[in-house]
């Protein structure tokens, strides 16, 4: 798996950016089909909540991208590691669960 990180230029803290790596490792060990990582780290406005982190994921077959924004790049991390495992768990569901109805066209 490759894991790309886009950030500003020393606003993100390198323990923030080791938290992320080791965290898509873990999910990569346990969902094999993840080809490549993208993580994002922007800053928008002086709002309140205005640090963003986004992840996108390649799985082969399909993508998934999961944003969320927090008053810190650190918890904004947090939210997004958690979001984007619960969805591949998601997929891991579906994809072990039996199909509903099985078709056969073999003729009894």
């Amino acid at each position: 798996m490759n894991i790309e990180f886009h950030m500003p230029h020393g606003r993100v803290a390198e323990k923030v950016v080791k938290t992320v790596r080791d965290n898509l490792i873990k999910l990569y060990r346990s969902y094999k089909n993840i080809s490549r990582a993208e993580v994002y780290f922007k800053e928008q406005g002086r709002t309140e909540r205005n640090k963003f982190c986004e992840i996108d994921l390649t799985i082969f077959g399909s993508s998934l991208s999961v944003q969320r924004s927090a008053p810190s790049f650190q918890q904004a991390t947090a939210k997004t590691l958690k979001a984007v495992a619960d969805k591949v768990n998601e997929q891991i569901e579906k994809l072990n669960q039996q199909p509903d109805i099985i078709t056969s066209t073999v003729r009894v």
